[in-house]
């Protein structure tokens, strides 16, 4: 394959951060490929179609927060045949994140380790750029979410109002959102997946997206939460009674790891941040089992973590996912990975009997 024979080997050879951004930025100027990239990368298929809540996507595959961190080529990404696709994380304030190096390829492990820390260029800014490509017919056609996070600077006591902030400026321009309480990257961040503290923020959050919904004469906008894989199944399921007491459209499980670093083989595996990609393929998939038998399949739940090709996600979905979302597997795949993942669960269905994808949604667990 000419990505992993002859681009992977050039992009990763440089520096991670910037070969990344430089990516970005070469879509972002050409936007006029859009069209062919979306003919040739695009599966069609209604069997692949899934409904979340008021969502509805036409695949399971979407892309993770933090690939596209300043809404720089939203457009171009989804073009590579992507059924939504997060942007951000975003915070109410802009941040330059944490010091450089900060993002380590282990390409031993088709793995990822970051400490990027939530660097944005802040709400504000980004709400004008989102106005802007609305302006000029930038956005993505398929559902775009905003990935928001808390700022550095800003105090755990103090957390819930820093992320309104960032919801208020930025829920004009998402279909749904994430809230991102669980990067390793941000000093106490995970204190919010406590029980009373996510309580308070999932509440105030829920509450003002029914009163800017009101007022825009629109429904509520969906919203998730995305957990980390670093906790023990219990403090899952305080996380499950607070999701269902505000009524939130579901979870995104799992953010990376900070801790399990077991068995990598590459030179960066001790390096702190977060661990993506194929080393947590199985961490992952056992919370989405636990999610799924938990709530009995009635939370919609969005799995991420070690997918890189159609058999991964289906591990996932008929773990209980309703969809998936890559990150890691995309930059080690290239640019066909989600093609090549959509036409494998469409073969997987086949093998199965199965008509739609919403068919295998929990089917080990139910079995």
């Amino acid at each position: 394959m000419l990505y992993k024979s002859l681009i992977r080997p050039y992009l990763f050879g440089k520096d991670p951060e910037l070969s990344h951004e430089a990516v970005l930025h070469l879509l972002a100027a050409n936007e006029w490929l859009y069209g062919t990239l979306e003919d040739f990368f695009k599966v069609e298929d209604p069997r692949l179609t899934v409904k979340i809540g008021p969502l509805r996507f036409a695949n399971p595959v979407g892309l993770a927060g933090g690939f596209d961190k300043n809404v720089t080529a939203p457009k171009m990404i989804s073009a590579f045949g992507f059924g939504f696709m997060e942007v951000g994380a975003i915070t109410a304030q802009a941040q330059p994140g944490n010091p450089k190096p900060r993002l380590y390829r282990l390409p031993e492990d088709d793995a990822l380790i970051n400490r990027l820390g939530f660097n944005n260029e802040g709400a504000e800014a980004l709400a004008i750029k989102l106005d802007r490509l609305r302006a000029r017919g930038g956005r993505p056609k398929i559902p775009l979410g905003m990935n928001i996070g808390r700022t550095k600077i800003v105090a755990t006591k103090d957390a819930v109002a820093d992320f309104l902030s960032c919801f208020e400026k930025l829920f004009p321009h998402g279909d749904f959102f994430t809230l991102n309480v669980s990067s390793p990257n941000t000093p106490n961040l995970r204190d919010l997946q406590e029980k009373s503290l996510l309580r308070e923020l999932l509440s105030a959050v829920q509450q003002k997206n029914l009163q800017l919904a009101a007022r825009a004469h629109i429904d509520a906008k969906a919203v998730f939460v995305k957990i980390a894989p670093d906790m023990e199944f219990g403090q899952v399921d305080e996380i499950i009674e607070v999701v269902d007491e505000v009524k939130l459209t579901g979870i995104v499980a799992t953010n990376a790891t900070a801790f399990h670093r077991d068995g990598l083989k590459s030179a960066n595996g001790p390096e702190p941040g977060g661990l993506s990609g194929r080393p947590i393929t199985a961490l992952v998939t056992k919370f989405i089992s636990h999610i799924y038998r938990n709530t009995r399949g009635r939370l919609p739940i969005i799995g991420v973590g070690g997918i890189f090709d159609g058999y991964d996600a289906y591990e996932k979905i008929k773990a209980g996912a309703d969809a998936v979302q890559i990150y890691t597997g995309w930059i080690f795949e290239g640019p066909g990975a989600v093609k090549r993942i959509n036409k494998g669960l469409l073969r997987l269905l086949e093998r199965d009997g199965l008509k739609h994808i919403s068919e295998a949604v929990g089917r080990d667990v139910r079995d």
